[in-house]
């Protein structure tokens, strides 16, 4: 709903009149050479031609009523189609806003009518003949538009369910890539964002995964510090496993040094919480090992970029700069307002930039553009992998 004042010409009165807001769907097919129309049973235009759509309810995000009303209208969903905005129209008289959304199949499907007989027209079609088509002639000025619009190719973020996860002060910083749709989601533990989404695609975490107990015993670090060189000093030594489980700081210290020989710093003592309960929760459910995977944001934004970006991730230009390495997989629009997102999640911009970027490589995961580092990875005593997936080096 949107309020919008209108001025009475007569008596110079102004008033608030609350506009009501509709949408309207323009989908065409596969081969975009037909577009799908509903045949009404009910006035206004009964008999007539007209796209689906329907109400966007008080309080309704635009594009999930748009999506809503798609899917209950004729059984297409996210998975079948991305839609774009095509424009609004404003009837100030009838007092209520239409919003049109255009999109293409991306593979043939089943229409299930709710109400409305469904049937694709060809684009051959005369839509101005107002004796077969609703809305006043507008339905052809609508399609001369929609058939103007580019709209992209399906990219590989579009056609699964695609999860990145940041540990964050409040919990795990989630990016959910489902069809399209980015969600930026905040979760206390492991446990209840794998009870959310129990199944996926591919699933990325920047959190250890395989814990040394020898100095002999190879993870990923050394390989990812070594391809970010000057930007090394953000992968945090990894603590051993007899570390993880040990009580109180000067403990885990001490079992470190007896395993590795080194002590920990700060950063990677105020990671442990974390790498146990990972650790725990893939012990108490073997049906995910191997299926979530590590990986690290600044070797996958090097991998993504086609070289190390150097800036500071927490400050300007950094943010910018890894955003703009993420708009050539995502919307811009998607990327937009995150520094007020990460606030109401309570953690921090650069939280939720890094599980982004994990989510766009693991839709590269899923599509065969990965490899691992090292590239034989060993397991550790559990039998967990110790290795990075990360996007395959441009060339």
């Amino acid at each position: 709903m949107r309020r919008q004042c209108i001025k009475d010409i007569q008596n110079g009165r102004v008033k608030d009149t609350v506009h009501k807001t509709y949408n309207c769907i323009v989908v065409f097919n596969k081969k975009r050479d037909a577009v799908l129309f509903c045949k009404r049973r009910n006035d206004p235009y009964k008999d007539l031609y007209n796209f689906v759509g329907g109400k966007v309810e008080p309080g309704e995000e635009s594009d999930k009523a748009a999506y809503r009303e798609l899917q209950e209208e004729t059984g297409i969903t996210r998975q079948h189609i991305r839609l774009y905005c095509l424009m609004d129209i404003r009837y100030y008289y009838q007092e209520f806003d239409l919003e049109l959304y255009v999109g293409k199949l991306n593979d043939e499907v089943l229409l299930r009518e709710e109400k409305n007989p469904l049937l694709w027209l060809p684009l051959t079609e005369d839509f101005t003949d107002k004796s077969r088509f609703a809305g006043e002639q507008n339905i052809a000025h609508i399609m001369n538009i929609a058939m103007m619009y580019p709209i992209p190719e399906k990219n590989i973020t579009q056609d699964g369910l695609y999860i990145g996860v940041d540990g964050c002060r409040s919990g795990w910083g989630t990016a959910v890539l489902d069809h399209g749709e980015l969600r930026l989601e905040i979760y206390k533990s492991i446990a209840s964002l794998v009870k959310a989404y129990p199944s996926f695609d591919a699933f990325l975490i920047d959190m250890a995964i395989g814990l040394k107990n020898s100095p002999d015993q190879v993870r990923p670090d050394i390989a990812a510090r070594k391809e970010l060189g000057p930007k090394a000093s953000s992968v945090f030594p990894i603590p051993s496993r007899d570390a993880v489980y040990a009580k109180g700081e000067e403990q885990q210290k001490k079992a470190n040094l007896r395993r590795l020989g080194k002590s920990l710093s700060k950063q990677s003592l105020a990671i442990i919480p974390k790498i146990q309960e990972l650790d725990v929760f893939l012990s108490d459910h073997p049906e995910y090992k191997g299926k979530i995977l590590e990986s690290h944001p600044e070797v996958d934004f090097a991998r993504l970029n086609g070289s190390v970006v150097l800036s500071k991730k927490k400050e300007e230009p950094g943010p910018s700069e890894r955003i703009h390495i993420l708009s050539e997989y995502l919307d811009k629009e998607d990327l937009s307002n995150l520094y007020d997102k990460a606030k109401e999640l309570g953690c921090g911009q650069d939280d939720l930039i890094d599980a982004i970027c994990l989510a766009v490589t693991a839709a590269l995961h899923a599509h065969g553009q990965s490899e691992t580092l090292p590239q034989k990875p060993e397991p550790d005593e559990k039998g967990l992998l110790m290795k990075l997936t990360v996007p395959i080096k441009r060339t």
